[in-house]
C-alpha cells in the first residue's frame, strides 16, 4: 500500500497503518474510474505478500452462519502468486447447534477497519469458474460478535456476479450476470408493502459481463449518490427521486405499490418535500467484504463442478477526494493580538476578514471555515459571510445563553433550542470562558435543491475529531434535520443562484460581555480547518 501526503485522518488511516505494504514505494495507481477530481490512494491491498495480512483482514467463522447449506470460515482463503483467493468446496461440515452437517464451504472476510463516505472503492477480480456461485465484491456494517454496534443495517452491493447459462459460452459473450445494488434493512421496522408484510427498501439493476476474465468493479461512495464502475464505465448510479428532488432517489425497491398512509411515513418526518426517507444510507461505517456463496438458480444451477473452484482477488484500493485529506488550510488569518494573543471584540465591536477566494453557494463543492473562539458572560459571537455588496450570505453563531445559531442569507435563523434534533440537548452546547473550535460548512446547492449552511463547536479541553461529522442533506429551513446528520445545528433556504461569500465579519453581537478570538481557517475539507 502506498499512503502519500498529505496525510490520511480517521478510519481510512487507521487501515492505511494497518497494512503491510505490498505494493512499491513510489507506485500510486491511479483510480479506474474518470473520476473529476484528484484523488489520493488512502488504503490498498496488491495481495503480493503470499499470506493475508490478519491486521487489515478478518474472516467470518464457520459457525457465525450457515447460509445456503453453507459454512464460510478462514480455511476456504488463501494469497498466492498476488492473489487473495476465496475457495469453494463440497465438503461436509459439521456446525455446533446444527442438527445436520453443512453440504458446503466457501470464503468470507472483510476489513477489520471500515471506510466512511466520499471514497471510490474498487477491486479487480475474477469470478469462479461456474454456475450457482455468488461471487461478491460489498460494502456492509460489521460488528464483531459481542461487541454491539451496528450490523447489517445497509449494504451495497458493489457486484454480485454469477454465470449465467443463459447466455451460450463463447468468446466475448456477456454471459457473467452482474448485481449491482444497495439494500436498506432497517425498514423492517416499519415500512410494509402493499401485502401488508415487511420488507426491506432496495435497488438495484443487472450488469452483463464476460464471466471468464478479469474485471475492475468500483464505487464512488458520495454523501448523496452512489455511482458504480465496470473497467472504468459508469453502468449505473442512483438517480434523484422524481418529487424529492434534494436527495438521490431511495425509491420503493421492492415495493411495487406503497399502502397510501405508508409513503408519507417512508419519506418524510415532518412531510417536507426534500426530506429523505427514514432510511437509506445514514452515515454507518462500512466494511469491505469479498464473499463467494454456493447459491443456484434455474439460470445458473449449482452442481458438482463448483468443487474446488475459487473467486480471485487481484487488488482492492480506496481513494479519497485530495480536497477531503489534506490537513494545509486554503487560508489561514491570525487576528489581531491583543496582550493574552487573542483578538478582543467587546460589545457591537467587529473585524472583516477578507476571504482568499470567493465562495458560490449556487454550486460547487462545500467549504469549510472555523475559528478559535472564547466568550465571557453576556456575550454573543457572530461570522456573517458577506458577498461583494456586503450582503449576508450566511451567518453562525452563539448566542448570549451559549446556543448555536446558523442562517442563510438574511432570513431568520435557525437554533439549538428549536430545530429537532439539536433541541434534544437539553444544555446549551457552549459554556462562558472556555476555549472552543467553531466549524462551519457551506454546502452549496445541489440540483433541485437548495445550499445549506451547518454547524459544529468543539471544546479544545477535548481531543477534536478525526472524522467529519456525516452530512445528511434532509435540512429545513427551521434546522429540523435528520437524526444521523452529525453536524450540531443546520439550516437549508433558498439562495439567488449567484450568491457568493466574498468575506466573513466576525462581530460580538451583543449589548454586553466580550469575545475573544485567535485564528480563522478556511479549506476545502473538514482535516484543513482543524488546528
Amino acid at each position: 500500500m502506498h499512503c502519500p501526503a498529505p496525510a490520511v485522518t480517521g478510519s481510512l488511516l487507521a487501515l492505511c497503518l494497518l497494512f503491510h505494504a505490498s505494493a512499491p514505494a513510489d507506485v500510486t495507481p491511479a483510480p479506474s474510474a474518470p473520476l473529476t477530481e484528484p484523488f489520493i490512494l488512502v488504503f490498498a491491498d496488491e495481495f503480493n505478500d503470499g499470506r493475508l495480512d490478519e491486521t487489515v483482514w478478518t474472516s467470518q467463522s464457520y459457525e457465525t452462519a450457515v447460509k445456503n447449506d453453507t459454512a464460510r470460515g478462514p480455511g476456504n482463503l488463501e494469497v498466492r502468486d498476488g492473489e487473495l483467493l476465496l475457495h469453494v468446496r463440497k465438503e461436509a461440515r459439521a456446525i455446533r447447534g446444527r442438527a445436520t452437517p453443512a453440504k458446503w464451504t466457501s470464503g468470507y472476510v472483510y476489513t477489520r477497519e471500515p471506510v466512511g463516505t466520499n471514497v471510490y472503492v474498487e477491486a479487480r477480480l475474477k469470478s469462479g469458474q461456474c454456475p450457482g456461485v455468488n461471487n461478491a465484491f460489498w460494502l456492509a456494517a460489521i460488528s464483531a460478535p459481542g461487541e454491539g454496534g451496528i450490523r447489517d443495517r445497509y449494504e451495497i452491493d458493489i457486484v454480485e456476479a454469477r454465470k449465467d447459462l443463459r447466455v451460450p459460452d463463447a468468446p466475448g459473450a456477456l454471459n457473467g450476470h452482474g448485481h449491482l445494488a444497495w439494500h436498506d434493512w432497517k425498514t423492517f421496522a416499519y415500512a410494509k408493502n402493499a401485502a401488508g408484510g415487511r420488507d426491506h427498501v432496495a435497488q438495484g439493476r443487472n450488469v452483463p459481463h464476460t464471466f471468464g476474465d478479469y474485471h475492475v468493479w468500483g464505487l464512488w461512495l458520495g454523501e448523496d449518490e452512489q455511482i458504480y464502475y465496470l473497467d472504468g464505465r459508469e453502468v449505473w448510479r442512483g438517480s434523484r427521486h422524481p418529487r424529492y428532488q434534494d436527495q438521490w432517489r431511495t425509491g420503493t425497491g421492492k415495493f411495487k405499490q406503497w399502502f397510501p398512509d405508508r409513503e408519507k411515513e417512508a419519506y418524510g418526518r415532518f412531510g417536507q418535500d426534500d426530506w429523505n426517507y427514514l432510511g437509506g444510507y445514514t452515515g454507518d461505517k462500512l466494511n469491505i467484504i469479498f464473499s463467494n456463496l454456493p447459491w443456484g438458480e434455474k439460470w445458473t444451477p449449482l452442481g458438482d463442478e463448483a468443487d474446488g473452484t475459487f473467486m480471485a482477488v487481484d487488488y482492492v484500493r480506496v481513494y479519497k477526494p485530495a480536497r477531503l485529506v489534506t490537513k494545509t488550510p486554503a487560508q489561514l488569518t491570525r487576528l489581531a493580538p491583543d496582550a493574552g494573543g487573542l483578538l478582543l471584540l467587546p460589545a457591537r465591536a467587529a473585524q472583516t476578514i477578507p476571504l482568499a477566494a470567493p465562495v458560490p453557494l449556487g454550486d460547487g463543492r462545500p467549504a469549510y471555515f472555523s475559528l478559535i473562539l472564547r466568550k465571557s458572560a453576556g456575550a454573543a459571537p457572530r461570522l456573517t459571510w458577506l458577498d461583494a455588496g456586503e450582503n449576508p450570505v450566511a451567518s453562525a453563531g452563539i448566542d448570549a445563553a451559549g446556543h448555536l445559531a446558523a442562517a442563510l442569507g438574511d432570513g431568520a435563523p435557525a437554533g439549538t433550542q428549536t430545530a429537532w434534533p439539536a433541541r434534544e440537548q437539553k444544555t446549551p452546547p457552549v459554556r462562558d470562558d472556555a476555549d472552543y473550535l467553531l466549524v462551519a460548512r457551506l454546502t452549496p446547492a445541489r440540483a433541485g435543491g437548495h445550499p445549506a449552511i451547518s454547524l459544529c463547536v468543539f471544546p479544545l479541553d477535548r481531543p477534536l475529531p478525526k472524522d467529519e461529522p456525516f452530512f445528511h442533506a434532509s435540512i429545513t429551513a427551521d434546522g429540523d434535520t435528520s437524526l444521523n446528520n452529525h453536524w450540531h445545528l443546520n439550516q437549508k433556504r433558498p439562495l439567488p443562484a449567484h450568491a457568493r461569500a466574498t468575506s466573513v465579519r466576525v462581530v460580538n453581537a451583543s449589548g454586553s460581555g466580550r469575545v475573544q478570538a485567535a485564528v480563522f481557517r478556511a479549506g476545502p475539507g473538514f482535516p484543513s480547518v482543524l488546528p
